[in-house]
């Protein structure tokens, strides 16, 4: 997969393609939790898509977010969180480039968003308790 195949499969989706870097694109997504950047990025054989940050916490994170993210990682398939260098949480997709079809590249943006809207719905809520 090239960066022009990349851009190809996420305009097929509707997803906004913006060059973002090297290999990388922006697509930034009005949903009901508010606005969702997603970068993809093409990596030497991995196709990466994150929403950075998903939650910012600047290396602040406590126990219990620590496994309410490690209990939403066993729940969710191909997406999951981790903390960036900053400590934020991110979420994330990778899938391998080698024999990578659309469909995939659809499943695996369709769920990273659909669980970043899911799982910020989750944290505001949380938070307002």
């Amino acid at each position: 997969m090239d960066a022009d195949t990349l851009r190809a499969h996420l305009e097929a989706l509707e997803w906004p393609a913006v060059p973002h870097g090297k290999d990388t694109f922006k697509s930034e997504h009005d949903t009901d939790e508010g606005k969702m950047t997603v970068y993809v990025r093409l990596h030497e054989n991995w196709l990466v898509a994150s929403v950075v940050p998903f939650l910012s916490t600047g290396g602040d994170n406590s126990f219990e977010l620590a496994r309410w993210l490690l209990r939403m990682n066993r729940d969710m398939f191909m997406t999951k969180f981790a903390y960036d260098e900053d400590g934020d949480v991110v979420l994330t997709v990778e899938l391998p480039t080698e024999n990578l079809d659309p469909s995939e590249v659809s499943a695996a943006l369709s769920g990273l968003l659909g669980h970043a809207i899911g799982h910020r719905r989750t944290l505001r809520l949380a938070a307002e308790e």
